[in-house]
Formats: structure tokens, C-alpha cells, sequence
């Protein structure tokens, strides 16, 4: 999945319009959507200031407009990306890498290859195992993200920013006193 498909992703499943984000970036929407659809110009600076935007991005409930939801269970897009993608994309946001997702479900890398190649479906036990490591297991299995789910995200991400805060204070400290 290249960048632009993430964030086109990621936009669609967290129900966040393109004008609130080309707002934020001081551009108008059909700019974002030729830099999204066509642009060989997506750089790294634009792709971090949009993740950024998202990370950043509050849900509000407005009772008062009508959901923008398409409810058709077997829509195009939906059908186009399936359990292997979204397999990938919780292995990268929780864990970084394949690998330690792997390793976290107890499996080889090599089995969790054949789920995200979509040669083989996972069972029971391995959405199980994927629910316990915090997986939203309706949005792997339908597409559709809940607002818990990405306030979990959210959460997991400060937390992991304050651990590393953490081991660097803690290191600083314990310097300073091999020092003294």
C-alpha cells in the first residue's frame, strides 16, 4: 500500500472529510485530492504533516448532520482491501514491524506471512490472539474502525512516547550519578 493509499485509507475509515485536512494545510481540497490521487510530488514533509493531522485529530459527535456512511457491506472499496492489508497496517501501528507482531502472536513470520499474502484466512485462534494484542477485530473483519478502537490507538502512542521519555530521564539520572 503506498503512502497515499494510507492516508486515503485512513481518512475514509476514521470518517474524516479532506477539507478539514486541507484546511489545516492551507490548500484547497481539490489540491489535496490531486496530491492523494495523482501527484508524484507526495513527499515525506506533506505524508508527516497529514499523519500528524490525523494523530492529532479530535472526534467530535454532531448530532445534527447526517452520517456520511456508505452501509453497503460489499462496496468496492471495501472488498479491495482485505484482512491481509489490514493485518499490515495493525502489525505497523502497534508494533512496527511484521516481525514483532509475529512475535508478540506467538507465530512464525512465516505463518503470519501466509494471513497477510491472503493465501491462507485466520482462524479463531489467530483473530483471538490478534484481539488480545488490542486488534479491533470488526474493523479487521469489515473494514470499519470504531472511535474506541483509534482513541486506543491514540493512547498507546503517548504512552509510548512517554516510556521513552521515561528511560531517557532515567538514564540521565543514572549518569549523573556515576558522576557524583
Amino acid at each position: 500500500m503506498s503512502r497515499q493509499e494510507e492516508i486515503k485509507y485512513l481518512l475514509h475509515s476514521l470518517g474524516i472529510k479532506h477539507s478539514l485536512i486541507a484546511e489545516k494545510l492551507g490548500m484547497k481540497v481539490q489540491m489535496l485530492n490531486y496530491m492523494l490521487d495523482e501527484s508524484p510530488q507526495f513527499d515525506d514533509d506533506l505524508y508527516k504533516k497529514i499523519k500528524e493531522i490525523i494523530n492529532n485529530y479530535q472526534f467530535e459527535l454532531n448530532l445534527f448532520e447526517e452520517p456520511d456512511q456508505n452501509l453497503d457491506l460489499f462496496s468496492d472499496d471495501k472488498l479491495n482491501l482485505g484482512i491481509g492489508e489490514r493485518i499490515r497496517i495493525f502489525a505497523k501501528r502497534k508494533y512496527g514491524t511484521l516481525k514483532k507482531l509475529a512475535e508478540a502472536m506467538k507465530i512464525s513470520p512465516q505463518q503470519l506471512q501466509q494471513y497477510t499474502s491472503g493465501k491462507r484466512e485466520p482462524g479463531s485462534k489467530i483473530l483471538t490472539r490478534l484481539l488480545r494484542l488490542g486488534c479491533d477485530i470488526n474493523w479487521l473483519l469489515g473494514g470499519q474502525e470504531s472511535i474506541e478502537s483509534y482513541k486506543i490507538y491514540k493512547l498507546e502512542n503517548e504512552l509510548r512516547k512517554l516510556q521513552n521519555s521515561f528511560s531517557q530521564i532515567s538514564s540521565i539520572v543514572q549518569k549523573s550519578d556515576g558522576i557524583h
